[in-house]
């Protein structure tokens, strides 16, 4: 009999542990969101903790060893993970330089590497297969381009300097990579020569997008200039499939379009009006069924369906409200829950199959200056 109890004491408290853990299991980490503070004269990343329910947490900040320039950029871009999450590279505008990060297994993060970025006010940056390149929007703008190490290592690339095709008054927001060849690789110095791609620049003032074919050496050619089909060309992401989805915050609208290898552009859907305040910053789900694109002035965020062709239709010109201004935004990497820095907050909205949203959780009391958005 006293054996028995003993069994049954066991059980119980087994039963009890259990459901303790489970019952704090929302509190369980389960991934990162990082964004930059861009404080002057010290810039750093901040790391916030993702629970299972989308709850962040700050839970470290680490100085790049670079300067931020203490108000925001006003670009998408400038922190981009590598495709395997090892390494997270981040721009320091207030010293013309970029930093390398190498990414720990909880999610901290150990100084890799810094260098500087051949341009002034780098505002945005592009990861490619072993390569790095920099948008630099201060002065004349231009891009330069960065071999790197699969240890955090950038190395310039001679020849890679380009510049846009607008004036200095052009306002640069973006650079992105969109890759030609196979999933992405981190390489080493010595194996670049693998790498191709193109890569694509928005020019807001200008109300252009310019496509720079990046050769086997690392090394990209002249701009192709291309005129955006609505006003103010901005932020963009892609699809799974390569399709390039972009904002046009002058018109209130997004288009969408087929990259080729040689850097040509296919408007697939042409400035598809959301029907808000200055659509500036673009994400699409990791299905590639749906795009958002946060309204800056307006404080809301729309939502459009992708079809597998790549077109584009509005669903809903609100499809959630937040605090203005509503800046960058990140999925989580399942999916399940979009990041919105938006104020001094970051909040967290779930997703839903017919691509709704709901907020869930926000983090408030960042600085100001806070910048850019990505998650692992």
């Amino acid at each position: 009999m006293k054996v028995k109890i003993a069994a049954l004491l066991i059980v119980a408290l087994f039963a009890i542990s259990a459901t303790s853990v489970l019952g704090n299991a929302s509190a369980l980490p389960t991934g990162s969101v990082y964004a930059i503070d861009n404080r002057a004269p010290v810039n750093s990343v901040l790391q916030f903790a993702s629970a299972p329910n989308g709850g962040l947490s700050l839970v470290g900040n680490f100085s790049t060893q670079g300067a931020g320039t203490g108000t925001g950029l006003g670009s998408e871009g400038a922190l981009a993970l590598t495709q395997n999450g090892r390494l997270l590279l981040v721009v320091d505008a207030g010293s013309n330089e970029i930093t390398a990060f190498h990414v720990n297994h909880d999610g901290s993060l150990t100084f890799a590497d810094k260098v500087g970025s051949q341009g002034t006010t780098p505002i945005s940056l592009a990861v490619g297969q072993g390569i790095v390149y920099v948008l630099n929007a201060g002065g004349t703008p231009k891009i330069a381009g960065f071999s790197l190490g699969s240890g955090g290592q950038l190395t310039f690339i001679a020849g890679s300097v380009q510049p846009l095709s607008g004036t200095a008054s052009s306002s640069p927001e973006q650079i992105g990579f969109a890759q030609t060849g196979d999933s992405e690789t981190v390489f080493s110095q010595t194996s670049v020569s693998q790498t191709s791609g193109v890569l694509i620049v928005t020019e807001k003032g200008a109300n252009i997008i310019d496509t720079y074919t990046v050769g086997r050496n690392g090394v990209a050619g002249a701009p192709t200039v291309i005129s955006s089909n609505g006003g103010g060309p901005y932020g963009f992401a892609f699809a799974p499939n390569g399709d390039l989805i972009l904002s046009e915050a002058g018109t209130a609208t997004l288009s969408s379009y087929a990259v080729s290898d040689s850097g040509n552009l296919r408007t697939l859907s042409g400035a598809i009006p959301d029907f808000g305040l200055a659509p500036c910053w673009v994400a699409v789900s990791p299905d590639g069924r749906f795009a958002y694109t946060s309204n800056a002035h307006g404080g809301t965020i729309s939502g459009y369906s992708l079809s597998g062709t790549g077109t584009l239709s509005l669903f809903s010109s609100v499809a959630a409200k937040t605090s203005i201004a509503t800046l960058d935004l990140t999925f989580s990497g399942n999916g399940h829950f979009l990041f919105v820095l938006n104020g001094n907050s970051i909040t967290t909205f779930q997703t839903y199959q017919d691509g709704s949203i709901s907020r869930s959780s926000s983090v408030s009391g960042l600085p100001a200056s806070v910048t850019g958005l990505v998650s692992s």
